[in-house]
């Protein structure tokens, strides 16, 4: 018995050690190739350098659109990674902490979602807390004493660090700056979606070699290379090896004064009257600079109006604009020499029916026995642009719509701003009378704000037609600025008399006509109100409209609202425009009591212009540095290296210089006349916990300054 399992033990042995042995060859010299392959590839490989995406600025210096840092809050809830007594000590902290970063949810809300699995006997290795953790606050939990280890770094083999796209003013201008299709795609709308090549840059490509777990270093210089790599076909493919290259940024046209007296007007207006959507617009009349362009439609979720999501209003959406049309027909034929702007027309009462379907046209303001030109358009007299129509051109049909085609942006315009862009046009005005004659008062045609701004600008502007933009200048990485020169698209769609006569009639239209209510004494404006109807199964709902340019006197600045399907006429419209341009007024320094100072700065004001120095009150003294390298303008400080500085004014003995400025240990700093990102920070690295109210620069906190205070308090700062 004992020789037998002797026996058998042995031939076990020998089995097993055949076995490995043929194990060892086969894995050594069988496959060998492809298991070294396999390590290396976990031991080195090619890592992406993700670029930067470059920031949108506002015309006036603010942040649209910047790339932040976010994380999802993961913990590892086992009990022997957070000591229950570190947990139990830190998690009203915590909850706290998440509840100032999301204040959508409470404190308690995260205490008990925390605490519940915690209490599990078998807690959650990976546990998502929150999504979309600012970093500051992700790295805050990661400090806290006992819980470094219990913050998951990755998920999945992912980081849970990455980058996202943060708007600033949050809604505002949504569709200028552009929304994000979806996270597969990694497209944009607006400005995003057009300058994405600009702003994007170009990611990183390198070898690296993994140096402990999560943790890889570059292999080689970051420099461009070609790199051969092997495919799985066994096919090779050329890799280029290189340097990550940030996106630059670009400074957009919007100005955020303008563009919050837009929305907030046009959302008053449209929660007044139960309208469907609107836009407005506000342009520089000489450039072509679109300082404010909202478009708001109904969110039936939010159950608000806001930017919504792939609805350009002023770009993409295309209506029968009605009487702020009569504008551009009217232009068309006083190139005709047998019109005047003196021409009187004898009118019927109304222009019956041609053909017995659509019923007959009438003037929804009065009726006149005649009318010269002048009092059909401060009237907009449906009948009176009839019998001007029908009168020189029932036989030249096709002359009169030559001449508006001539004039007026028909042509695909391709703003820089991604939207769509639809067909615009007009209908066959011979396959019946009634068409022709809708023609003549701002139907059987197709336009979208956009164009029609377009076109009220060139009137303003002599007959000089300029494309509307939305950016203003491109960043270089480097600070170099480049200018986006404005486009003209027609250098003379009319005469500068036909031009000037308009600017008259328009002016008549605001002083006498259905846009006397906002007229005023303070600033001209010349204008046009418009009505049509919004949909023809219900003839009791419209789209008004008021377009136009101020101040009249000296035009500087072209205006254009569009309320869709409301129940009333274009005079709402006009209160809006009106809201706008008395904002424009008053905060525009070359305008004052109602005349032009100079239609556009001299030589002399560039220059003093030029000579101003800014002055930041307090902030990070790197950040300064560069925005007065960036301007090429000099630089005094008392000491280069500290890391933040106040501005002390020149006195009959000094120079004036950013003094170094070091918070006081036991003190409330001094946050006054600080951006929120640097407030923030330099609290942060106090140790106090901070609450922000407004936006804009610090100009009230409480506790306030040198006050004696405890780490972690909460300092609340007023941004105005």
């Amino acid at each position: 018995m004992t020789r037998g399992m002797t026996a058998l033990y042995l031939l076990l042995t020998l089995v097993v050690g055949v076995a490995i042995l043929i194990a060892v060859i086969n894995i050594q010299w069988v496959h060998g190739d492809e298991w070294r392959a396999r390590g290396k590839g976990r031991e080195a490989g090619l890592r992406t350098d993700p670029a930067r995406r470059g920031n949108i600025y506002s015309s006036d210096g603010k942040i649209l659109a910047t790339t932040v840092t976010e994380c999802d809050l993961y913990l590892d809830l086992d009990t022997t990674v957070i000591q229950d007594s570190l947990f139990k000590r830190y998690i009203d902290t915590v909850s706290l902490m998440l509840h100032d970063a999301v204040p959508a949810r409470s404190a308690a809300y995260y205490h008990d979602k925390v605490a519940t699995e915690r209490a599990k006997a078998k807690p959650r290795r990976c546990f998502l807390v929150q999504r979309g953790v600012p970093y500051s606050v992700w790295l805050q939990i990661c400090h806290l004493p006992g819980w470094k280890l219990g913050v998951v770094k990755q998920v999945d083999g992912q980081s849970v660090v990455h980058q996202v796209r943060a708007y600033i003013y949050g809604n505002m201008a949504g569709n200028t700056i552009g929304f994000r299709n979806d996270l597969q795609s990694g497209s944009y709308t607006g400005l995003e979606g057009y300058y994405d090549t600009i702003l994007r840059g170009q990611d990183g490509l390198f070898n690296c070699r993994r140096l402990t777990r999560g943790i890889w270093l570059p292999d080689e210089p970051r420099t461009r290379k070609e790199y051969a790599q092997r495919t799985d076909q066994d096919q090779v493919d050329t890799v280029v090896l290189q340097r990550r290259v940030d996106g630059q940024s670009i400074v957009a046209t919007i100005d955020t004064r303008y563009q919050d007296i837009a929305e907030s007007a046009l959302r008053k207006a449209l929660n007044q009257y139960g309208g469907e959507a609107g836009c407005a617009l506000l342009m520089e009349m000489r450039t072509g600079y679109v300082l404010a362009c909202a478009n708001l439609a109904i969110d039936t979720a939010a159950h608000d109006y806001r930017e919504v999501r792939d609805r350009n209003v002023a770009v993409s959406d295309i209506y029968e604009p009605g009487s702020t049309f009569k504008t551009v027909i009217l232009t068309a034929m006083l190139s005709d020499p047998d019109i005047s702007i003196d021409t009187t027309m004898r009118l019927p009462a109304r222009y019956k029916d041609f053909g017995g379907k659509d019923g007959e046209i009438k003037d929804d303001h009065g009726s006149w026995d005649s009318l010269t030109l002048k009092r059909v358009i401060e009237q907009s007299s449906n009948v009176g642009m009839c019998d001007l129509g029908w009168h020189f051109y029932a036989h030249r049909r096709d002359t009169l719509r030559h001449l508006v085609e001539r004039m007026f942006p028909y042509e695909k315009m391709t703003p820089d701003v991604k939207a769509p862009e639809y067909r615009v046009g007009v209908n066959d005005l011979h396959r019946s009378n009634r068409d022709f004659l809708n023609f003549c008062y701002g139907y059987s045609t197709r336009v979208s704000a956009l164009r029609l701004l377009a076109f009220y600008n060139a009137l303003g502007a002599g007959g000089r037609m300029v494309k509307p933009q939305f950016c203003r200048a491109i960043v270089d990485k480097d600070g170099t600025r480049h200018e986006v020169k404005p486009v003209v698209i027609n250098p003379q769609i009319c005469s500068k008399r036909t031009a000037m006569l308009m600017r008259e009639m328009l002016e008549g239209v605001v002083e006498n006509g259905t846009g006397n209510n906002i007229k005023n004494n303070t600033y001209g404006i010349a204008g046009k109100t418009g009505t049509a109807v919004h949909s023809y199964t219900n003839k009791k709902r419209y789209n008004a409209s008021f377009a136009g340019f101020f101040p009249s006197e000296n035009p500087r600045y072209t205006c254009l609202v569009v309320l869709r399907d409301i129940p009333f006429y274009g005079r709402q419209a006009a209160l809006v425009f009106k809201s706008i341009s008395d904002c424009v007024v008053a905060c525009d320094e070359g305008l004052s009591d109602g005349s032009v100072k100079s239609a556009w700065p001299t030589l002399e004001e560039d220059s003093a212009m030029a000579q101003q120095v800014p002055v930041l009150t307090r902030g990070k003294q790197e950040d300064i540095k560069a925005l007065y390298k960036l301007l090429k303008l000099p630089y005094h400080s008392t000491d280069t290296a500290g890391s933040w500085v106040y501005y002390r004014e020149a006195t009959d003995s000094t120079q004036a210089v950013y003094d170094d400025y070091r918070p006081v240990g036991g003190r409330v700093p001094d946050c006054y006349g600080m951006t929120a990102k640097d407030a923030i920070e330099m609290l942060h690295a106090e140790g106090y916990r901070v609450r922000v109210n407004g936006y804009g620069k610090v100009r009230s906190q409480n506790p306030k300054k040198n006050t004696p205070a405890n780490k972690g308090m909460v300092i609340e700062l007023t941004l105005k």
